[in-house]
């Protein structure tokens, strides 16, 4: 009853969401006749309510060098990234009716996830399968694909822009992910291109693990408390041994875990002062990239924001049997022998690596460096200018 219940409910919110869209459709052809707001709209975004990420900079970037664009961006009034983004170019409140409207108008669609331009990602999942969005998409990405995702696929995803930065990435997304020739493009992560720039490195080390759809989904904040992704981090927060190991550098530590796991982020807890957990808004994820000597991952492609600046890094995989097959499918990394650090599977091994890592003060191995430079081939600040003449290419 209640599983029938939970599914009428979509269903209405799923026919209320596609006749609003439609009357922004049609409201939007006749603004475009006297109001300029609504003629030539690029509308960027990233997940439609942060600006933190690939869509942050490519904004920046057609704002400081295309201003005679009508770029628009989608964010979230409520957070911080708000006023952030605001200062750079026009903003468009998250659900408004003009950010209805702004989509439907707009005759480039751009964002870093999947239909994140509309004014619901789950909901517009389901309706994009009749058409009701139209109009070219620009798909940034928010990482660079290793694993088969298989939600990935054409046609699961429609879009005229696929962006990928690796050769070998762009090479395994046309071949294994079957989009129409011309869609996969190697260009460039937008975000890259800040990495370059002068920045301060602090004795920071920087934790920070991707998310699992086994220990999140459909799971109440106890039993997320009882999943092996929770357990593994907690203790590795609260040791003993990494309070030791912080004190003996002379580092800081923070945590960070992914944006699906930040909902349950008031279960972890540790008395370690010189260990911080951070929250979503409150940190900037490319800042603490920046600002980090030192990273401790897992499977989380942020592994290849740290790589371009050649910084070292370590693999925490506990969990790696379990991770692939059920969380994403092997794709053509292995991190053993492509990865940029070493890949332990137990914490005693992790605080033993940690030690070397620390002692080197923010320097990659020789090692290790040689893997970035065979991965990344080119490594500038062009990154958002490719975006952009591939962007302006799609529209002629």
């Amino acid at each position: 009853m209640n599983d029938l219940l939970r599914k009428t409910r979509r269903a209405f919110h799923l026919l209320r969401e596609l006749l609003k869209y439609e009357t922004a459709t049609c409201c939007a052809a006749v603004l475009k006749c006297w109001n300029k707001d609504y003629r030539h709209v690029w509308l960027v975004s990233e997940r439609g309510r942060e600006a933190r990420d690939n869509g942050y900079h490519i904004f920046a970037y057609l704002n400081r060098e295309h201003p005679e664009l009508n770029s628009w961006f989608v964010a979230d009034p409520t957070l911080p990234d708000y006023e952030r983004v605001q200062a750079l170019g026009r903003v468009v409140p998250y659900r408004s009716w003009k950010h209805y409207l702004l989509c439907a108008a707009s005759e480039m669609k751009i964002s870093t996830h999947v239909l994140g331009y509309t004014p619901e990602i789950d909901s517009y999942y389901m309706l994009d399968k009749l058409h009701v969005v139209h109009g070219p998409r620009a798909f940034l990405q928010h990482g660079v694909i290793i694993d088969d995702m298989k939600w990935y696929h054409y046609p699961n995803i429609r879009t005229d822009l696929f962006v990928c930065s690796l050769q070998k990435e762009r090479d395994f997304v046309e071949s294994a992910y079957h989009y129409p020739a011309g869609i996969v493009k190697r260009l460039g992560l937008c975000r890259f291109d800040a990495l370059l720039r002068p920045h301060e490195t602090k004795r920071q080390l920087l934790l920070m693990p991707t998310w699992r759809t086994y220990a999140i989904e459909r799971k109440t904040q106890a039993e997320f408390e009882q999943s092996d992704y929770f357990r593994h981090w907690q203790d590795v927060i609260s040791s003993p041994e990494l309070e030791t190991l912080l004190e003996k550098h002379g580092y800081e530590a923070v945590f960070y875990p992914h944006f699906e796991v930040q909902r349950f982020l008031s279960s972890f807890h540790t008395a370690n002062p010189r260990v911080k957990i951070a929250a979503l808004g409150e940190a900037d994820v490319q800042t603490l990239l920046m600002e980090s000597a030192v990273m401790v991952s897992d499977f989380s492609s942020v592994q290849f924001d740290f790589a371009y600046m050649k910084k070292p890094l370590l693999y925490y995989q506990f969990d790696e049997a379990q991770y692939w097959g059920v969380h994403h499918d092997v794709g053509y990394f292995s991190y053993r022998d492509d990865g940029f650090g070493p890949v332990v599977t137990e914490q005693a091994a992790l605080f033993r690596e940690l030690d070397r890592a620390l002692a080197q003060n923010g320097t990659i191995s020789p090692f290790y460096a040689k893997r970035v430079d065979a991965l990344f081939d080119q490594v500038d600040d062009q990154n958002c200018a490719r975006n952009y003449q591939a962007i302006v290419e799609l529209l002629n």
